[in-house]
């Protein structure tokens, strides 16, 4: 005879919080997923174009929400 178990029978076994959270942390990641492992590369230096290109998309993003909220205001309204 199988024995079925419910989920409110399977027992988990309880963590007890750590004393001190830090080490905890700390014994838990690989030594490459501590951000104070990672290096630090700030912030880039973009070329006009770049520049340029960013804002050209800032604009489309913007032009095309407008485009959409009328088409769906007359959508609505018709």
């Amino acid at each position: 005879m199988t024995q079925v178990m419910y989920a409110t029978e399977i027992r988990q076994p309880r963590l007890s919080p750590p004393k001190h959270g830090e080490t905890w942390v700390h014994e838990v990641l690989e030594p490459d997923q501590i951000s104070t492992a990672k290096r630090r590369f700030g912030r880039a230096r973009l070329t006009r174009g770049t520049i340029v290109l960013l804002w050209g998309l800032r604009i489309y993003v913007l032009l095309m929400t407008y485009l959409i909220g009328v088409q769906i205001w007359n959508a609505l309204h018709t």
